[in-house]
Protein backbone atom coordinates (compact mmCIF):
# COMPACT_ATOMS: atom_id res chain seq x y z
CA UNK A 1 0.00 0.00 0.00
CA UNK A 2 1.52 3.40 -1.00
CA UNK A 3 2.61 5.58 1.94
CA UNK A 4 0.37 8.45 0.75
CA UNK A 5 -2.68 6.13 0.81
CA UNK A 6 -1.82 4.94 4.32
CA UNK A 7 -1.41 8.53 5.48
CA UNK A 8 -4.76 9.53 4.00
CA UNK A 9 -6.63 6.82 5.93
CA UNK A 10 -4.29 6.40 8.91
CA UNK A 11 -6.89 7.14 11.63
CA UNK A 12 -9.15 4.31 10.40
CA UNK A 13 -7.10 1.82 12.38
CA UNK A 14 -9.30 3.03 15.25
CA UNK A 15 -12.37 0.72 15.33
CA UNK A 16 -14.59 3.27 17.06
CA UNK A 17 -13.82 5.87 14.41
CA UNK A 18 -14.44 3.36 11.59
CA UNK A 19 -17.89 2.54 12.95
CA UNK A 20 -18.72 6.19 13.40
CA UNK A 21 -17.61 7.23 9.91
CA UNK A 22 -19.51 4.38 8.23
CA UNK A 23 -22.65 5.44 10.09
CA UNK A 24 -22.03 9.09 9.20
CA UNK A 25 -21.75 8.28 5.51
CA UNK A 26 -25.20 6.63 5.65
CA UNK A 27 -26.65 9.41 7.79
CA UNK A 28 -25.38 12.20 5.55
CA UNK A 29 -26.53 10.43 2.40
CA UNK A 30 -29.98 10.17 3.97
CA UNK A 31 -29.89 13.82 5.04
CA UNK A 32 -29.13 15.01 1.52
CA UNK A 33 -31.77 12.72 0.05
CA UNK A 34 -34.25 14.52 2.32
CA UNK A 35 -32.82 18.03 1.70
CA UNK A 36 -33.11 17.58 -2.07
CA UNK A 37 -36.70 16.34 -1.80
CA UNK A 38 -37.58 19.15 0.61
CA UNK A 39 -36.19 21.85 -1.70
CA UNK A 40 -38.00 20.31 -4.68
CA UNK A 41 -41.28 20.26 -2.72
CA UNK A 42 -40.90 23.95 -1.83
CA UNK A 43 -40.30 24.89 -5.47
CA UNK A 44 -43.27 22.81 -6.57
CA UNK A 45 -45.55 24.43 -3.98
CA UNK A 46 -44.35 28.02 -4.39
CA UNK A 47 -42.04 28.44 -7.44
CA UNK A 48 -40.23 31.07 -5.38
CA UNK A 49 -36.57 31.57 -4.60
CA UNK A 50 -37.57 33.58 -1.54
CA UNK A 51 -39.70 30.69 -0.20
CA UNK A 52 -36.74 28.37 -0.70
CA UNK A 53 -34.53 30.80 1.20
CA UNK A 54 -37.05 31.04 4.06
CA UNK A 55 -37.10 27.24 4.33
CA UNK A 56 -33.35 27.11 4.73
CA UNK A 57 -33.36 30.07 7.12
CA UNK A 58 -35.87 28.31 9.40
CA UNK A 59 -33.82 25.11 9.26
CA UNK A 60 -30.46 26.70 9.99
CA UNK A 61 -31.39 29.92 11.79
CA UNK A 62 -31.82 28.41 15.28
CA UNK A 63 -28.09 27.65 15.32
CA UNK A 64 -27.33 31.36 15.13
CA UNK A 65 -29.66 32.15 18.05
CA UNK A 66 -29.17 29.12 20.30
CA UNK A 67 -26.04 27.39 18.96
CA UNK A 68 -23.65 28.83 21.55
CA UNK A 69 -25.89 27.58 24.34
CA UNK A 70 -25.91 24.19 22.61
CA UNK A 71 -22.12 24.24 22.68
CA UNK A 72 -22.19 24.86 26.44
CA UNK A 73 -24.49 21.85 26.92
CA UNK A 74 -22.19 19.69 24.78
CA UNK A 75 -19.28 20.60 27.07
CA UNK A 76 -21.34 19.72 30.16
CA UNK A 77 -22.75 16.28 29.24
CA UNK A 78 -21.77 12.86 27.89
CA UNK A 79 -21.67 13.49 24.13
CA UNK A 80 -22.46 9.90 23.16
CA UNK A 81 -25.67 9.88 25.19
CA UNK A 82 -26.64 13.28 23.83
CA UNK A 83 -26.23 11.98 20.28
CA UNK A 84 -28.54 9.06 21.07
CA UNK A 85 -31.28 11.59 21.85
CA UNK A 86 -30.69 14.00 18.94
CA UNK A 87 -30.35 11.32 16.25
CA UNK A 88 -33.54 9.62 17.47
CA UNK A 89 -35.44 12.93 17.37
CA UNK A 90 -34.30 13.58 13.79
CA UNK A 91 -35.47 10.12 12.75
CA UNK A 92 -38.91 10.79 14.23
CA UNK A 93 -39.18 14.15 12.47
CA UNK A 94 -38.30 12.70 9.05
CA UNK A 95 -40.84 9.92 9.51
CA UNK A 96 -43.58 12.43 10.35
CA UNK A 97 -43.01 14.52 7.20
CA UNK A 98 -42.95 11.38 5.06
CA UNK A 99 -46.30 10.27 6.47
CA UNK A 100 -47.81 13.72 5.75
CA UNK A 101 -46.72 13.40 2.12
CA UNK A 102 -48.23 9.92 1.81
CA UNK A 103 -51.50 11.21 3.30
CA UNK A 104 -51.52 14.18 0.83
CA UNK A 105 -51.72 16.60 3.75
CA UNK A 106 -48.40 18.41 3.40
CA UNK A 107 -48.53 22.19 2.93
CA UNK A 108 -45.80 24.80 2.73
CA UNK A 109 -46.25 25.95 6.34
CA UNK A 110 -45.79 22.35 7.51
CA UNK A 111 -42.45 22.16 5.69
CA UNK A 112 -41.44 25.40 7.39
CA UNK A 113 -42.47 24.06 10.82
CA UNK A 114 -40.51 20.83 10.26
CA UNK A 115 -37.48 22.86 9.14
CA UNK A 116 -37.65 24.94 12.33
CA UNK A 117 -37.87 21.85 14.58
CA UNK A 118 -34.94 20.27 12.76
CA UNK A 119 -32.92 23.44 13.30
CA UNK A 120 -33.61 23.38 17.03
CA UNK A 121 -32.42 19.78 17.33
CA UNK A 122 -29.27 20.60 15.34
CA UNK A 123 -28.31 23.21 17.95
CA UNK A 124 -27.22 20.22 20.03
CA UNK A 125 -26.60 17.59 17.36
CA UNK A 126 -24.07 19.44 15.20
CA UNK A 127 -21.61 20.57 17.91
CA UNK A 128 -21.91 17.15 19.60
CA UNK A 129 -21.03 15.35 16.34
CA UNK A 130 -18.00 17.57 15.75
CA UNK A 131 -16.73 17.35 19.33
CA UNK A 132 -17.28 13.58 19.35
CA UNK A 133 -14.66 13.18 16.60
CA UNK A 134 -12.00 14.16 19.15
CA UNK A 135 -13.46 11.69 21.66
CA UNK A 136 -13.15 8.93 19.07
CA UNK A 137 -9.78 9.73 17.49
CA UNK A 138 -7.70 11.30 20.26
CA UNK A 139 -5.27 14.17 19.73
CA UNK A 140 -2.66 12.33 17.63
CA UNK A 141 -5.07 11.28 14.87
CA UNK A 142 -7.35 14.30 15.12
CA UNK A 143 -6.25 16.17 11.97
CA UNK A 144 -6.66 13.09 9.79
CA UNK A 145 -9.97 12.18 11.45
CA UNK A 146 -11.31 15.69 10.78
CA UNK A 147 -10.53 15.35 7.07
CA UNK A 148 -12.12 11.90 6.82
CA UNK A 149 -15.17 13.10 8.76
CA UNK A 150 -15.55 15.95 6.29
CA UNK A 151 -15.28 13.44 3.44
CA UNK A 152 -18.06 11.38 5.08
CA UNK A 153 -20.22 14.50 5.38
CA UNK A 154 -19.51 15.49 1.78
CA UNK A 155 -20.33 12.00 0.50
CA UNK A 156 -23.93 12.76 1.43
CA UNK A 157 -24.00 15.68 -1.00
CA UNK A 158 -22.38 13.49 -3.66
CA UNK A 159 -24.75 10.50 -3.43
CA UNK A 160 -27.91 11.76 -1.76
CA UNK A 161 -29.17 14.31 -4.33
CA UNK A 162 -28.70 11.88 -7.21
CA UNK A 163 -30.64 9.16 -5.39
CA UNK A 164 -33.31 11.64 -4.35
CA UNK A 165 -33.72 12.96 -7.90
CA UNK A 166 -34.32 9.43 -9.19
CA UNK A 167 -36.66 8.62 -6.29
CA UNK A 168 -38.71 11.78 -6.85
CA UNK A 169 -39.04 11.04 -10.56
CA UNK A 170 -40.13 7.45 -9.94
CA UNK A 171 -42.03 7.45 -6.62
CA UNK A 172 -42.52 11.03 -5.43
CA UNK A 173 -40.95 12.71 -2.41
CA UNK A 174 -42.12 10.53 0.50
CA UNK A 175 -39.46 7.73 0.15
CA UNK A 176 -36.69 10.33 0.53
CA UNK A 177 -37.89 11.18 4.05
CA UNK A 178 -38.34 7.54 5.07
CA UNK A 179 -34.83 6.65 3.90
CA UNK A 180 -33.42 9.50 5.99
CA UNK A 181 -35.28 8.21 9.05
CA UNK A 182 -33.69 4.77 8.56
CA UNK A 183 -30.23 6.34 8.21
CA UNK A 184 -30.61 8.01 11.62
CA UNK A 185 -31.64 4.67 13.12
CA UNK A 186 -28.43 3.14 11.75
CA UNK A 187 -26.42 5.97 13.36
CA UNK A 188 -28.05 5.25 16.73
CA UNK A 189 -27.13 1.56 16.33
CA UNK A 190 -23.50 2.49 15.59
CA UNK A 191 -23.35 4.67 18.72
CA UNK A 192 -24.55 1.72 20.80
CA UNK A 193 -21.68 -0.47 19.54
CA UNK A 194 -18.88 2.04 20.30
CA UNK A 195 -16.29 0.73 22.79
CA UNK A 196 -16.69 3.32 25.55
CA UNK A 197 -13.46 2.24 27.25
CA UNK A 198 -11.46 3.39 24.19
CA UNK A 199 -12.97 6.88 23.98
CA UNK A 200 -10.75 9.90 24.61
CA UNK A 201 -13.49 11.98 26.19
CA UNK A 202 -12.51 14.65 28.66
CA UNK A 203 -14.24 15.32 31.95
CA UNK A 204 -17.55 17.20 31.48
CA UNK A 205 -17.37 20.86 32.45
CA UNK A 206 -19.26 21.85 35.58
CA UNK A 207 -22.10 24.32 35.10
CA UNK A 208 -21.30 27.92 35.97
CA UNK A 209 -22.53 31.39 34.94
CA UNK A 210 -21.04 33.12 31.90
CA UNK A 211 -19.83 30.06 29.99
CA UNK A 212 -21.06 31.40 26.64
CA UNK A 213 -19.12 34.64 27.16
CA UNK A 214 -16.13 32.61 28.31
CA UNK A 215 -16.15 30.64 25.05
CA UNK A 216 -16.43 33.76 22.90
CA UNK A 217 -13.63 35.47 24.83
CA UNK A 218 -11.45 32.40 24.38
CA UNK A 219 -11.85 32.59 20.59
CA UNK A 220 -11.41 36.38 20.42
CA UNK A 221 -8.22 36.37 22.48
CA UNK A 222 -6.57 33.78 20.20
CA UNK A 223 -5.52 35.57 16.99
CA UNK A 224 -5.56 32.37 14.88
CA UNK A 225 -9.01 31.30 16.06
CA UNK A 226 -10.32 34.84 15.61
CA UNK A 227 -9.08 35.11 12.02
CA UNK A 228 -10.33 31.63 11.19
CA UNK A 229 -13.85 32.26 12.52
CA UNK A 230 -14.22 35.63 10.75
CA UNK A 231 -13.01 34.30 7.39
CA UNK A 232 -15.04 31.10 7.75
CA UNK A 233 -18.28 32.89 8.63
CA UNK A 234 -18.02 35.40 5.80
CA UNK A 235 -17.34 32.76 3.14
CA UNK A 236 -20.13 30.55 4.44
CA UNK A 237 -22.74 33.35 4.37
CA UNK A 238 -21.73 34.46 0.88
CA UNK A 239 -20.88 31.25 -0.94
CA UNK A 240 -22.42 28.23 0.79
CA UNK A 241 -26.10 28.73 -0.11
CA UNK A 242 -26.11 25.64 -2.32
CA UNK A 243 -29.64 24.59 -1.35
CA UNK A 244 -30.90 27.82 -2.94
CA UNK A 245 -28.40 28.54 -5.71
CA UNK A 246 -28.06 25.06 -7.22
CA UNK A 247 -31.82 24.37 -7.61
CA UNK A 248 -32.30 27.85 -9.11
CA UNK A 249 -29.28 27.35 -11.37
CA UNK A 250 -30.74 24.05 -12.56
CA UNK A 251 -34.28 25.27 -13.20
CA UNK A 252 -33.59 28.78 -14.53
CA UNK A 253 -30.33 28.57 -16.45
CA UNK A 254 -30.30 24.91 -17.47
CA UNK A 255 -34.08 24.30 -17.66
CA UNK A 256 -33.57 20.96 -15.97
CA UNK A 257 -35.84 18.53 -14.14
CA UNK A 258 -35.33 16.82 -10.79
CA UNK A 259 -32.85 14.30 -12.23
CA UNK A 260 -30.53 17.10 -13.40
CA UNK A 261 -30.80 18.75 -9.99
CA UNK A 262 -29.62 15.50 -8.45
CA UNK A 263 -26.69 15.27 -10.86
CA UNK A 264 -25.70 18.88 -10.16
CA UNK A 265 -25.75 18.40 -6.38
CA UNK A 266 -23.84 15.13 -6.75
CA UNK A 267 -21.11 16.85 -8.79
CA UNK A 268 -20.76 19.36 -5.95
CA UNK A 269 -20.54 16.56 -3.39
CA UNK A 270 -18.03 14.53 -5.41
CA UNK A 271 -15.76 17.56 -5.52
CA UNK A 272 -16.07 18.05 -1.74
CA UNK A 273 -15.16 14.39 -1.06
CA UNK A 274 -12.18 14.67 -3.41
CA UNK A 275 -10.96 17.84 -1.73
CA UNK A 276 -11.31 16.35 1.75
CA UNK A 277 -9.31 13.24 0.82
CA UNK A 278 -6.62 15.30 -0.91
CA UNK A 279 -5.97 17.25 2.29
CA UNK A 280 -6.36 14.27 4.68
CA UNK A 281 -2.66 13.38 4.65
CA UNK A 282 -1.58 16.95 5.53
CA UNK A 283 -0.49 17.30 9.11
CA UNK A 284 -1.20 20.94 9.98
CA UNK A 285 -3.68 23.33 8.32
CA UNK A 286 -2.82 27.03 8.34
CA UNK A 287 -4.23 30.48 7.65
CA UNK A 288 -2.45 30.63 4.28
CA UNK A 289 -4.58 27.69 3.14
CA UNK A 290 -7.72 29.58 4.18
CA UNK A 291 -6.68 32.44 1.88
CA UNK A 292 -5.87 30.11 -1.03
CA UNK A 293 -9.06 28.06 -0.85
CA UNK A 294 -11.37 31.05 -0.42
CA UNK A 295 -9.69 32.62 -3.45
CA UNK A 296 -10.29 29.46 -5.48
CA UNK A 297 -13.96 29.43 -4.40
CA UNK A 298 -14.33 33.00 -5.66
CA UNK A 299 -12.64 32.16 -8.96
CA UNK A 300 -14.97 29.20 -9.56
CA UNK A 301 -18.01 31.41 -8.98
CA UNK A 302 -16.72 33.75 -11.68
CA UNK A 303 -16.60 30.76 -14.03
CA UNK A 304 -20.13 29.69 -13.12
CA UNK A 305 -21.39 33.14 -14.09
CA UNK A 306 -20.35 32.47 -17.70
CA UNK A 307 -23.15 31.06 -19.96
CA UNK A 308 -21.23 28.04 -21.25
CA UNK A 309 -23.81 25.25 -20.98
CA UNK A 310 -24.61 22.22 -18.86
CA UNK A 311 -21.30 20.26 -19.10
CA UNK A 312 -19.30 23.35 -18.09
CA UNK A 313 -21.66 24.06 -15.16
CA UNK A 314 -21.34 20.49 -13.87
CA UNK A 315 -17.53 20.71 -14.08
CA UNK A 316 -17.70 24.06 -12.31
CA UNK A 317 -19.82 22.60 -9.51
CA UNK A 318 -17.27 19.78 -9.09
CA UNK A 319 -14.46 22.34 -8.76
CA UNK A 320 -16.58 24.39 -6.36
CA UNK A 321 -17.12 21.32 -4.21
CA UNK A 322 -13.40 20.48 -4.30
CA UNK A 323 -12.35 23.94 -3.15
CA UNK A 324 -15.07 23.96 -0.48
CA UNK A 325 -13.85 20.56 0.75
CA UNK A 326 -10.34 21.94 1.14
CA UNK A 327 -11.69 25.05 2.88
CA UNK A 328 -13.89 23.05 5.28
CA UNK A 329 -11.10 20.73 6.38
CA UNK A 330 -8.72 23.65 6.85
CA UNK A 331 -11.03 25.64 9.11
CA UNK A 332 -12.30 22.65 11.12
CA UNK A 333 -8.75 21.36 11.53
CA UNK A 334 -7.56 24.72 12.84
CA UNK A 335 -10.48 24.94 15.26
CA UNK A 336 -10.03 21.37 16.53
CA UNK A 337 -6.26 21.47 16.93
CA UNK A 338 -6.14 24.94 18.48
CA UNK A 339 -8.89 24.39 21.09
CA UNK A 340 -8.66 23.08 24.66
CA UNK A 341 -10.83 20.10 25.54
CA UNK A 342 -12.92 22.03 28.04
CA UNK A 343 -13.79 24.58 25.34
CA UNK A 344 -14.32 22.16 22.45
CA UNK A 345 -18.12 22.23 22.33
CA UNK A 346 -18.29 26.02 22.54
CA UNK A 347 -15.64 26.54 19.86
CA UNK A 348 -16.72 23.80 17.47
CA UNK A 349 -20.32 25.01 17.49
CA UNK A 350 -19.07 28.08 15.62
CA UNK A 351 -18.49 25.87 12.58
CA UNK A 352 -22.13 24.72 12.18
CA UNK A 353 -23.28 28.20 13.17
CA UNK A 354 -21.33 29.45 10.17
CA UNK A 355 -21.96 26.71 7.63
CA UNK A 356 -25.60 26.01 8.51
CA UNK A 357 -26.53 29.26 10.18
CA UNK A 358 -25.49 31.07 7.00
CA UNK A 359 -28.94 30.04 5.80
CA UNK A 360 -30.45 32.66 8.11
CA UNK A 361 -28.81 35.53 6.20
CA UNK A 362 -27.26 34.05 3.11
CA UNK A 363 -30.09 31.87 1.84
CA UNK A 364 -32.86 34.52 1.73
CA UNK A 365 -30.37 37.07 0.36
CA UNK A 366 -29.20 34.68 -2.36
CA UNK A 367 -32.81 33.90 -3.32
CA UNK A 368 -33.71 37.62 -3.40
CA UNK A 369 -30.66 38.52 -5.50
CA UNK A 370 -31.35 35.67 -7.92
CA UNK A 371 -34.96 36.83 -8.33
CA UNK A 372 -34.03 40.51 -8.84
CA UNK A 373 -30.69 40.67 -10.66
CA UNK A 374 -30.32 37.16 -12.11
CA UNK A 375 -28.06 34.20 -11.42
CA UNK A 376 -24.96 35.47 -13.22
CA UNK A 377 -24.79 38.76 -11.31
CA UNK A 378 -25.48 36.94 -8.05
CA UNK A 379 -22.51 34.64 -8.70
CA UNK A 380 -20.25 37.63 -9.42
CA UNK A 381 -21.20 39.24 -6.10
CA UNK A 382 -20.39 35.98 -4.28
CA UNK A 383 -17.06 35.80 -6.11
CA UNK A 384 -16.13 39.35 -5.08
CA UNK A 385 -16.77 38.59 -1.40
CA UNK A 386 -14.67 35.40 -1.46
CA UNK A 387 -11.78 37.04 -3.29
CA UNK A 388 -11.87 39.92 -0.81
CA UNK A 389 -11.66 37.47 2.10
CA UNK A 390 -8.76 35.69 0.40
CA UNK A 391 -6.79 38.91 0.08
CA UNK A 392 -7.59 40.09 3.61
CA UNK A 393 -6.83 36.75 5.25
CA UNK A 394 -3.57 36.38 3.35
CA UNK A 395 -2.47 39.88 4.38
CA UNK A 396 -3.41 39.55 8.06
CA UNK A 397 -2.06 35.99 8.29
CA UNK A 398 1.20 37.08 6.67
CA UNK A 399 1.61 39.98 9.09
CA UNK A 400 0.90 37.73 12.07
CA UNK A 401 3.42 35.16 10.88
CA UNK A 402 6.01 37.86 10.32
CA UNK A 403 5.46 39.32 13.76
CA UNK A 404 5.71 35.89 15.34
CA UNK A 405 8.91 35.17 13.40
CA UNK A 406 10.32 38.52 14.51
CA UNK A 407 9.64 37.70 18.14
CA UNK A 408 11.37 34.36 17.74
CA UNK A 409 14.46 35.97 16.15
CA UNK A 410 14.71 38.96 18.50
CA UNK A 411 17.83 38.56 20.68
CA UNK A 412 17.31 38.08 24.38
CA UNK A 413 19.39 40.72 26.24
CA UNK A 414 19.56 38.53 29.32
CA UNK A 415 21.62 35.98 27.38
CA UNK A 416 25.21 37.02 26.58
CA UNK A 417 27.47 35.39 24.02
CA UNK A 418 30.42 33.40 25.33
CA UNK A 419 33.29 35.58 26.46
CA UNK A 420 31.16 38.70 26.78
CA UNK A 421 32.06 41.02 29.63
CA UNK A 422 30.02 43.90 30.89
CA UNK A 423 32.03 47.10 31.38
Amino acid sequence: MPPSFRATFSSLRNRNLRLYLIAQIGSNVGAWIQITAENWLVLQLSDSGVALGITNALQFGPLVVFGLYGGVIVDRVDRRRLLFATQSALALLATTVGLLIVAHLLQLWMIWLAALLLGLVMCLDKPALLAFVKDLAGQDDLANAVALNNAAISSGRMIGPLVSGLLIAAFGSAPSFFINAVSFAVAVLALSTVDVARLHAGKPVEASPGQVREGLAYVWNDSVLRLTVIAMSTVFVAAYNFQVLVPLLTTRLLSGASALLGIAMSALGLGAVTGSLLIASWTRPGSAMIAVTSGVIGTVYVGLALPLGTPFVLCGLFLLGLSCGLFNVTVTGLLQLRTRDDMRGRVMVLYPIGILGSGLLGAPLAGMLADRIGMQHTFLIVAAVCLGIAATTGWIGGRSSGAELGRCRRPNPSRRPPGHRTT
